[in-house]
């Protein structure tokens, strides 16, 4: 029953970053918190996350907007750099704690600052905060999706171009917690890892058939929703994690 939670919850949340580009990472990334260490659930998180945002890249290729990725790429080094100098690893109530806190950043961020992806020292700060987030909390679309708010790109271009810097991000983080620290999966059996990927490929190609029938506007708009009300559930796990109530 688990091993089938896991694979139709990779299913599921592949479909929903396929549609919005967004929240899908951080529902899986908290399913997998739940049932697994958060060793464990960082590389399988990895596994599912780099297969379903690297599908994404064939998918909207000719969307791609390529002058953001070069400094983007940049910041993520820095910070690669930074966890292989201190090893560290989080707990369960830092990293549900993180994944709700993300989505509600954007509130507190002020009005006047010009958070545009495509300015390359943007992009770079862009690529610093992401890939903190993601080693931290596994997931980290709430922290990039503030960075295309205020950019001028179609849901098309902010598909493609998210999902070569989440792919990249979950590659990092893999490579961070599969290898470098040693932690793999050797207590999940290879058919579900195998699984897991057929499962984030099957939920991209259904998220593409459903993309082509929303307009910009509503692609935005249920996406910020989705990930307000999935933020306050973290954060409320957080607490019980914490033992606050």
């Amino acid at each position: 029953m688990l091993y089938t939670a896991l694979i139709a919850a990779t299913l599921f949340t592949s479909l929903v970053s396929g549609v919005l580009s967004m929240a899908g990472g951080m529902i899986l990334m908290g399913i997998f918190g739940l049932f697994l260490s958060i060793p464990t659930a960082m590389v399988l998180h990895g596994v599912a996350q780099a297969v379903s945002n690297g599908s994404r890249i064939w998918l909207h290729r000719q969307h791609i907007r390529w002058g953001v990725l070069f400094p983007y790429f940049l910041g993520s080094l820095v910070v690669l750099s930074a966890f292989i100098s201190i090893t560290l690893v989080p707990n369960k109530g830092l990293v549900f704690f993180l994944i709700g806190l993300f989505p509600f950043l954007a509130f507190v961020i002020p009005q006047h600052l010009n958070l545009d992806i495509e300015q390359p020292l943007v992009a770079f700060i862009c690529g610093i905060l992401v890939t903190t987030a993601q080693m931290l909390a596994g997931a980290s679309g709430p922290v990039l999706d503030i960075f295309y708010v205020q950019s001028k790109l179609s849901r098309y271009e902010i598909l493609g171009t998210k999902a070569i810097t989440q792919t990249l991000g979950h590659l990092i983080k893999l490579g961070y917690y599969g290898f470098f620290l040693g932690f793999g999966t050797d207590q999940l059996p290879l058919w579900l890892i195998a699984a897991i990927i057929v499962a984030a490929l099957g939920g991209n190609w259904l998220g593409k058939m459903i993309i082509d029938r929303l307009d910009d506007q509503v692609f935005k708009r249920i996406g910020r929703a989705a990930i307000l009300l999935i933020g306050a559930a973290y954060l409320a796990k957080a607490g019980q994690e914490w033992g606050l109530f």
